[in-house]
């Protein structure tokens, strides 16, 4: 049985434990490598032996530059120990990737999450849907447990915030406060705001045309909201930046046509990861809850950003979500 917790308590947890294992979810965004390089280097400074890492533990390029990304290690090479597994922006067990071993073993599991999808896993779990970020969580944490901030841990819950409210186009009043917390308390934002929003290869320029050449839109689906679609087959995946083509998602949903965008994303052959995004769809008609239709499919996430797994051809893939959109 879960226990739910505030963010005193996840401290509490915290520090009943002298070895922690923190871990992310595959493929990590931001946020998710953000916050976990922040609360592992908040426990080392207080003297705890971390584990940080995920599945499988290959940080992608343009995240190489979080404070403390240097220091993660292979899933695999983490040892088993009776301490504590924190998770941190997994909104399913299944996010957290090959971990049975590690959450076998481990005494006490602290979930860490704002996705409202999430089902609840582990011993205890801080579950806010109205956060911002994941990163804004940890910050709490770290206040309620006395855990000094230094700039890298600032900066890397920084990278998690600007990343996940859109470089603060939503979050609300709350994400600005906690942004003039981090920024007091000494983050980066200049570098960090280049290489996680705007870098990429000169190389990907080429790529990206021939993509955007094969995006398609129906301007009647979903009542008349409008979807475009864009399909990333394995050719291209196996040879570009992971980075690279998770932008691709924010070309998609700047078209004005549609208020719902969809990324497939063919990781491995017949495998695809989606990515799921809406808006406003204007006066009249009510933004799509795009989570409600990663949950059908397995996923989850946010009312406006979620993603899930599919298997099959693009055109079955295709097929359901659209079935699923209306």
């Amino acid at each position: 049985m879960t226990r739910r917790v505030d963010a005193r308590g996840a401290a509490e947890v915290l520090a009943r434990h002298d070895e922690v294992t923190v871990l992310c979810h595959l493929r990590p965004d931001a946020d998710a490598l953000g916050s976990s390089a922040g609360l592992a280097r908040a426990l080392r400074a207080a003297g705890i032996t971390v584990h940080h890492s995920f599945d499988p533990g290959l940080v992608p390029a343009g995240l190489s530059g979080i404070p403390g990304a240097d220091l993660v290690v292979s899933l695999d090479d983490v040892p088993v120990h009776h301490g504590l597994v924190v998770t941190l922006d997994c909104a399913s067990a299944d996010r957290v990737g090959g971990w049975e071993r590690l959450r076998t073993a481990a005494s006490e599991v602290l979930v860490v999450d704002h996705h409202a999808s999430n089902p609840g896993f582990g011993s205890h779990m801080l579950l806010d849907p109205a956060a911002a970020s994941t990163a804004t969580l940890v910050l709490e944490i770290l206040r309620a447990g006395g855990y000094p901030v230094d700039a890298d841990i600032a900066t890397a819950l920084y990278a998690g915030l600007v990343t996940d409210t859109g470089s603060f186009r939503w979050g609300g009043p709350g994400a600005h406060d906690t942004a003039s917390a981090l920024i007091a308390a000494g983050a980066e934002t200049t570098r960090l705001g280049h290489d996680l929003l705007d870098a990429h290869s000169f190389a990907w320029l080429t790529v990206l045309g021939r993509l955007l050449r094969s995006v398609t839109l129906d301007a009647e689906s979903v009542g008349g909201r409008g979807t475009v679609w864009l399909a990333v087959p394995y050719d291209v995946i196996s040879t570009a930046d992971e980075d690279d083509v998770e932008s691709l998602v924010s070309h998609l949903r700047g078209v004005r046509e549609a208020c719902v965008a969809v990324l497939l994303k063919e990781y491995l052959p017949g495998e695809w990861a989606v990515s799921l995004r809406s808006r406003d769809g204007g006066p009249g008609l009510d933004a799509v809850d795009v989570s409600a239709v990663a949950v059908a499919l397995g996923g989850g996430g946010h009312p406006a950003a979620a993603g899930c797994t599919m298997h099959g051809d693009v055109d079955s893939v295709m097929a359901r979500i659209r079935g699923l959109l209306g």
